[in-house]
Formats: C-alpha cells, structure tokens, sequence
C-alpha cells in the first residue's frame, strides 16, 4: 500500500493542507513545533479512527473551528487507488472510502483494506521512533532480549510488558518462602483459625452425621434444580415448536412450488406495455395502407420535374464571382509575367551573358552559397598572393640595399685595423717592469729594515700598473674593432642567403598565382561569364544569378498559375454547358444562365405544392415506418425479457410469473412468523410433552422430600448446637476460605496468562522468527559494515552478536549504538517478513539521531534499499538529515500553507 496523498481539513494547528507524497523514501523536515506529529497522527487517525475522549492519545481536534479530519488517497496492493475520508461525527469518526469505479465503502471495507490490522498493531511493526531507542544502556540482559525477542516476532514490548507486570502482580500474592505477599498471610491466617475451629469440632463431633447429610441435600437440591430448569427449558422450546410447526410444514411446501416456477421472469407492467405495443403497431400499418394510396393518386395524375437540375444550376451561378475573379487573374499572371521576362532580361544583361544562348545554362547553374564562397575564396586568393608578392619585393629591395651597406662599411674596418699588432708586446712590457719595481722595493727594504719602503713599492707598482691598464685598453679598442669586421663578414654571409630564400619564395608565389589564376578563369568559363569585369562585379554576380533563377522560378509559377485558371475557365464553361441547351458566349456566360435559371424556376414553382405535399407524405410514411419498426422491437424485447417466443406463450409466461409472485409473497409472510428461529420438523416427538411433564413432576416430589428433610435436621442441628463460639470459628473459617480462594484465583488467572505468554512467545520464535532473524542478519551486516556477521538467538534464550572472526558477544555487551543497529534491524526485518501479506508504509520518527555520520551513512543506504519495494515516511527536526538523503520527495513542514500542497522538493 502506498500513500499518494494527504488533505488535512483541520488537525491539530493544519488547515486546508494538500501534501502530495511519492513512492519511496518521504522526508518531512520542519522544527520543533512545526506540526511533523500532527501530521503523523493524521495519518493514524484517518486509518484508524479518532481516539475516545477520554484516551491518553491526544484527539488533535482543531481550535480554529475548522472540519475536524481529512483524507488519504492511497494505492492498494492490488494496483486499486482508494480516497479514505474521516471527519467528525461518531466516537471514531465517519469515514467513508470512495473507490475508482465510482462506489462508496465505510468501516467494513477500511477494515478488509488494512487487513483487520489495529492501530496498536500497526504502530508496533510499521512503526518506530527514537522514543523506543532511548534506555538500552539501563537495560539488563533479559529485559534487552525480551526487547529484542518482541521487536522481532510482534514488533512490540505489550507481551513481555504484561509478562513482567503479572510476575510482579504474582510475587505480591504470593512466594513459596515469602511471609508478606498477600495468600501467605492468608494461609497463616487461615491455618490460626482451623486449628481454633477443630479445637471447638471434637466437641460437636457427634453432630458430624448430620451436617455430612445437609451438605448431601444440598448437593442433591442443586442437581435436582439444574434438572428441572433443563427440563423446563426443554418444554418451552417444545411448545414455540409446536406452535410454529404448521407454519414451517406450510413454508416446505411453499419453497417445493416455487422450485417449478422460480426460473421464471416477466417484464415489469409486461401485459399493458404488449397490448399498447399492439395497438400502435394496428394503428400506424392502417395510417400507411392510407397514405400508400393517396401517394401513387397523386404521382400517377402529374408529371412532377425534379428540383435537383434547379438547384444545380443555382449553385453553380454562386461561381460567378469567381468566374470574373479567374479572368482578372489571367489579365493580371500575363502583366505579371511581361514585366518580369523584362527584369530578367536586364540582369542577363548586366552580367554580360547573351539570354537567348546561355538562359538555359544560367537557370540550371549551381548557385549556392558554397560555390559563391569559392569565388569569393578564389579572389580572396589573388588579392592575398598579389599582397605577398608585393611584400617579398620590397623586402628583397631592403635587403639588397642591406648587403650593399654592409659591404661598405667592411672596407672601411679593414683601414682602421693597423694598430692592433702592438698587444702582446704592451702585455710583456707591462710585466717586466712590475717585477723588477717589486723587486728592487723590498730588497731595499730588507737593507734598510724599513717596511714603509716596502709600501711605497707596492703603491708604485699600483700606479704602474693602473698606466699600464689605460694603455692595454686603448689597444682593446684595435681588436674591437677586428671583431666588429668579423661580425659584418657574417651579416654580409646571413644577407646573401636570406636574398636567395626570398628570391626562390617569390618564384613559389609566381606559380601559386598562375595556378589560382587558371582556376579562377574555369570557374568563370563555367558559368559562361567573361573574365574581362572587374573584381566588384564579379562579387554581386551570385546575388544577380540568384536573382535570374528565381525570376525564371516566378516565372514558372506563373505559367501554372496562369494554365491552372484557363484550366479552371474550360470547366466552368463545359459545366454551364452540360447544365443548359442554348448556345453560351464566354463574355455573357452568366447572364445567359441567370435568364435560364428564371424561366426553369418559374416552370417548377406551379407544381410546387403538390412536390410539398408529397415529401410531407413521403416523410409521414418514413416516420410510420420507423414507429412501426420501434414497436415490434420493444414487442420483441417483451418476449425475450419472459423467455416466450409466441404472443400466446407470453401470456402463458405472465400466468407462471403472477404464480412466482404469488409463492415469493406467502413465501416472505411465513418466513417473517418464523423469524430467526432455527428448527426442523422432527426435532421433537408427539410423546415428548407427555414424558417431560412426568419426569419434571417426579423432580419436584423429590425436592419437596429434601427439602422437608433439610429443615428437620437444620432445626436438630440448632438444638444442639450450643456453643457459639464454634459457629463464629465456621463462619469467620469459610469467610477467610472464601478470601483466600479469591487470592487464588486471582493469582492463578495471572499465572495462566504468564504461562500463555511464554507459549505464545516461544510459537513465534519457532515460527516466525527463523525468517525474520534471517533478514535482520542481513541488514545488521550492512549496518554494521560486516563488522558483525550474525545476530543469533543463543540455546539459553539470549541474543548474541558474531563477528567476522567467530567472537561472541552478548547484547548487553554492544555499545548503544550497536544495540540499536540490532533493534532496527529487527523491527525493519519484521515489516519486511510481512510484505507479502501486507505492505504497509513504514513510519519513523527521527530514531536516526544518535547515529554519527559512518553509521548514519549505512542506514541511509539501508533505507534507500528497503524504498524499492515499501514506501517509507520520515519526520524530522533535523537540518543535517537533509542532505543525508539523496534524490527523495521532502516534505517542508514549516512552509505548508493554507490550501496549498506545501513547499516540496
């Protein structure tokens, strides 16, 4: 079953809400406040009625005063689309399902379409939230998998809830050991009271007899009167049978005679409507034998001329218009075509293309924008080679004039390059005479002993040195200038080559050129066009040519044209012709047929009358006949609705259906005297009052015996009983009994329903929880991300977790987290073992929460696993869970408005 869509007509704070809902996964995202609950409980509500007044669910009734309730169009399992509609009225609400086909259902209906399923029901399998996440890590190990246990074979706690509360209930009535429970002290007491009681017994042992025999009395009263009142209730029944035998012997009867007409049907009111058929069929043959005969009077005594050559002839003057349009259209096509065969021939002219010899080469020539950009190409081309020539020209020019340059300035270096054998010489000057200043410095200075002479030597060498430099670099300059002879001998080398690479690339252009000019002058040839015009004429040509092609398209059409309205003319003069016996001019066509048209009118009007009368009569006789025809339709009709095939087995059949009605009538009176009772004819013999009356006549001969006895040994036993003492001990003995016998009682229904429990307990595990232990395996292992690889129920009764490597461990021992994970595989798993029984949305209330994001991440992937084949609904208050879905329906709680289906993506 999928929900498609909710209408809130007024819940909780919701008014005149639309919500349209998809297959899959369904968001519903708004904060706390926002109406997610009321929205839920809608949905509870409306399948399942609203609760008491008095219930502990809150009946969401709206304070706006708006219609309390709505509806839910749903999908079914069988593929049927269903609107279920609640609003107030009974304790539950009135609802009313409307079906496709258009029929109405109530509660009968909803319950066939839920399965019977309850709201408690439903809500424990189809239904979780984190409200029942919260408290495992207080739990102990029995009452986590009593938990578990539950969640996985009824998908509630009620069972092991109520098993816990009557354990708790039996342990305060009573223990083995115990001295507070209730019975315990019942049974001390007791015991303090009976030894008190027999103590005062052995006095009035002798008196033992006697109430050993009242109590036989009593016992024998009782029967006696089970007796009698089984024998009285025999004899009533006897008598309502007797009573109604002869109805029931007259209803036997009834039904055997009805089994020899009951296939009978007649139609209703069957005998007026075939007389009155009858009669019309007489009346309307008799009106058609009369109008037959004053028919063939009248078309016998006239020569009546048909109005079809008459109205032929006046339909076709209505082509007079377009008889004088089609001539100014042939005036018009032949100016037309004049003035163009003139335009074209201008343009063939302008392009220099002799029309009478090349007009047909010119229309047939291809015109299209490729081959104008061909041209356009080729030009482009020429232009672009004639450019390049250019430019290669002058840049040969410069660089002839570059070499000439260069040459020059050569000779000129080679005059100034006469000083430059001097280096070397300049370079062994420069270190002799150091050496020998260095040299003669310090020796004087080691003569002497003075170093400040040794300094003076060095700066002298410094000085020498520095003259030596300037001289050195004024030499430099001489070999500069040998190098710089070296570079233009190069440049000169450089020059000379690029000239001849110019030289050969422009005699590439030269015959690219040629080869673009011999193509250009074929395209032109094949076009038949000179080449002596200019580039500027040459680029309009194609527009021109196009020009020429579609003035000798225009002038095509207007040939058709003008032969399809000389063609059109022909006609209409050969069907005035056809039309008409006198000789017809073109120019006064239609003047000559209005004159013939008048005349022939004016010889048809005087036999207007009777032609009248006759189509009058014509069509009477239609109608009569198609009466006629109606009449012994609806007589066959009557026949076939009573099974006859003859008029007189039609009244037969109306003696045989009057006889049905007669038995279905009597039939219906005795039913109602019998009513509901259930009886047979031979449920009693004729003897059996006579027998009943003596044996319940012997019973109470024997009562009054007993009872006479009863008093006579009561009143003994008052006289001899004495001691009140012993009365007060039997009466407070059989008051206690009687209390202690209520405790009992009490705990014994407690202990039948625990033991119930446990067999209904232990049934689901043998036979339902296999399979769904086997599916919350699976979806633990994906939570889990195979970290754990089973979820088994140990032979001691307690749940355990495996992991891959064969480690056990207890429930109890799992993080929460974990522990939920098992939860909700369990309670998912249950749902899932159903579908095929019943497939239910699946609603949860936000039991994700506590997740972090790796485990969140598996149960999102989970979900979106389980919305192939259920439809899952989710409340939130949660920003983040937004983005934790992927392409789902989400529903914005927070922006729904009024008449509206709400802000949904």
């Amino acid at each position: 079953m999928i929900i498609e869509k909710l209408h809130i007509y007024g819940f909780g704070k919701h008014e005149n809400i639309e919500i349209d809902l998809k297959a899959g996964i369904n968001v519903f995202l708004g904060e706390n406040e926002a109406g997610k609950t009321s929205i839920q409980q809608f949905i509870l509500h409306i399948l399942f009625g609203f609760p008491q007044k008095n219930a502990q669910l809150l009946r969401y009734e709206p304070k706006t005063g708006a219609t309390y309730g709505g509806k839910i169009q749903i999908l079914s399992t069988d593929k049927q689309r269903v609107t279920i509609e609640r609003v107030k009225g009974k304790a539950s609400g009135d609802v009313t399902l409307y079906f496709e086909d258009g029929t109405r259902g109530g509660e009968a209906e909803l319950a066939y379409l839920l399965h019977s399923y309850s709201r408690l029901d439903f809500e424990a399998i189809f239904s979780f939230s984190l409200l029942q996440l919260q408290g495992f890590e207080k739990m102990t190990e029995d009452e986590l998998t009593r938990t578990l246990l539950s969640s996985g074979t009824t998908g509630m706690d009620t069972l092991s809830n109520v098993e816990v509360q009557f354990v708790k209930e039996m342990g305060e009535l009573f223990k083995p050991t115990g001295k507070k429970p209730l019975i315990n002290q019942q049974i001390e007491e007791l015991r303090t009271i009976e030894t008190e009681w027999k103590m005062q017994v052995e006095e009035v042992n002798k008196y033992e007899p006697a109430i050993k025999r009242l109590k036989e009395i009593e016992i024998l009263l009782e029967e006696t009167t089970k007796q009698e009142n089984h024998l009285s209730t025999q004899l009533q029944r006897y008598t309502h049978w007797k009573q109604l035998k002869p109805i029931k012997e007259k209803e036997i009867e009834t039904v055997k005679s009805l089994e020899n007409v009951q296939h009978q049907s007649f139609p209703a009111d069957g005998i007026r409507r075939f007389e009155v058929l009858k009669e019309k069929e007489t009346n309307i043959k008799i009106a058609n034998e009369q109008l037959d005969e004053e028919f063939q009077s009248l078309t016998s005594n006239h020569d009546i001329l048909t109005m079809q050559q008459l109205e032929s002839l006046h339909s076709f003057l209505a082509y007079e218009t377009e008889w004088h349009q089609l001539k100014a259209k042939r005036i018009q096509i032949e100016e037309e075509q004049t003035k163009t065969l003139q335009s074209q021939m201008q343009q063939l002219a302008l392009v220099g293309v002799d029309w009478e010899k090349n007009l047909t080469h010119i229309i047939e020539a291809d015109v299209s924008i490729h081959q104008e950009e061909k041209l356009v190409s080729l030009l482009k081309k020429q232009e672009q080679l004639d450019q390049e020539l250019t430019q290669e020209g002058r840049l040969l020019q410069l660089k002839k004039e570059d070499l000439y340059e260069r040459q020059k300035r050569i000779k000129d270096v080679k005059r100034s390059n006469s000083t430059s054998t001097a280096k070397n010489k300049i370079r062994g000057i420069e270190m002799i005479l150091i050496g020998a200043i260095l040299i003669v410095g310090f020796l004087f200075s080691f003569l002497q002993s003075n170093w400040k002479i040794a300094v003076v030597t060095v700066g002298i060498c410094a000085i020498v040195y520095v003259g030596l430099y300037v001289m050195k670099k004024a030499m430099q300059q001489s070999n500069d200038v040998q190098a710089y002879e070296n570079l233009l001998m190069k440049e000169q080398q450089a020059l000379q080559e690029q000239i001849t690479r110019l030289e050969h690339a422009m005699d590439m252009l030269e015959q690219e050129k040629h080869a673009i000019d011999q193509n250009f002058y074929a395209f032109l040839d094949s076009y038949q066009i000179s080449s002596q015009l200019s580039s500027s004429v040459l680029t309009e040509m194609f527009n021109r040519l196009r020009k020429i092609q579609e003035q000798q398209i225009q002038l095509d059409q207007m040939e058709t044209n003008l032969y399809e309205v000389r063609k059109r003319m022909l006609e209409l003069i050969q069907q005035a012709k056809n039309m008409t016996a006198i000789q017809l001019v073109e120019d006064m066509l239609f003047h000559q047929l209005r004159e013939y048209y008048l005349i022939e009118k004016k010889k048809i009007e005087e036999h207007a009358f009777i032609t009248k009368k006759l189509e009058m009569m014509e069509a009477k006789i239609k109608e009569n006949t198609m009466y006629l025809e109606a009449t012994v339709r609806q007589q066959t009709q009557l026949l076939q609705e009573a099974g006859a095939r003859t008029e007189n087995d039609y009244y037969s059949a109306f003696n045989v259906y009057e006889r049905k009605m007669s038995l279905l009538k009597e039939l219906a009176h005795l039913q109602m005297q019998l009513g509901e009772n259930d009886m047979a004819i031979d449920d009693f013999e004729e003897a059996f009052e006579m027998d009943t009356k003596g044996s319940l006549q012997a019973l109470q001969n024997k009562r009054n015996e007993l009872v006479e006895e009863r008093a006579t040994l009561y009143l003994s036993a008052k006289q001899l009983l004495e001691n009140h003492t012993q009365s007060a001990k039997l009466q407070l003995l059989e008051e206690r009994k009687e209390e202690l016998l209520q405790s009992v009682k009490k705990w014994a229904a407690y202990k039948a329903v625990v033991e119930a429990i446990k067999q209904l307990m232990l049934q689901l595990k043998e036979e339902r929880l296999p399979e769904v232990l086997e599916l919350a395996q699976r979806y633990f292992q994906m939570l889990t991300s195979n970290s754990y690889e089973h979820l088994v129920l140990a032979p001691e009764g307690n749940f355990e977790a495996v992991k891959a490597n064969g480690q056990r461990f207890k429930i109890v021992e799992l993080s929460q987290a974990t522990k939920e994970q098992a939860y909700i595989s369990l309670r998912i798993a249950l749902a899932i073992s159903l579908k095929k029984k019943i497939n239910f949305p699946i609603i949860m209330d936000d039991p994700f929460v506590h997740f972090d994001r790796f485990r969140l991440q598996q149960v999102v992937q989970l979900m979106m696993e389980l919305q192939k084949e259920h439809q899952l609904l989710y409340f939130t208050c949660h920003e983040k869970m937004r983005y934790e879905w992927k392409d789902v329906h989400i529903v914005e709680v927070a922006t729904l408005l009024s008449g509206s289906g709400g802000v949904l993506r």
